[in-house]
């Protein structure tokens, strides 16, 4: 049995809220938690994902860990059957 959860998340705010818990997973296993604070916002468009520390040093620190942000989100996503799109991480 497949269980479609589609019509429940497709809120951005819902999609907003799965991305950010897969940064925050993501941030976890990779053993870099104490970077969790300083993620203000993770936003999710057609075409994009912006996540915004505001700190510049924050953000070359996660771009180093741009990949695994990427496919934790896409997992998340996946689980709850929001469709698979291209989308570029933007860090601000």
């Amino acid at each position: 049995m497949h269980l479609n959860l589609t019509p429940h998340v497709s809120s951005p705010i819902i999609i907003s809220s799965l991305a950010w818990n897969a940064v925050r997973d993501s941030l976890e296993k990779s053993g870099k938690w104490e970077l969790v604070k300083y993620v203000e916002s993770v936003k999710v468009t057609n075409t994009r994902i912006t996540i915004k520390t505001g700190k510049p040093i924050v953000n070359m620190e996660l771009s180093n860990h741009r990949e695994a942000i990427k496919e934790r989100i896409e997992e998340g996503f996946q689980t709850f059957g929001i469709a698979k799109m291209e989308r570029k991480i933007v860090l601000i």
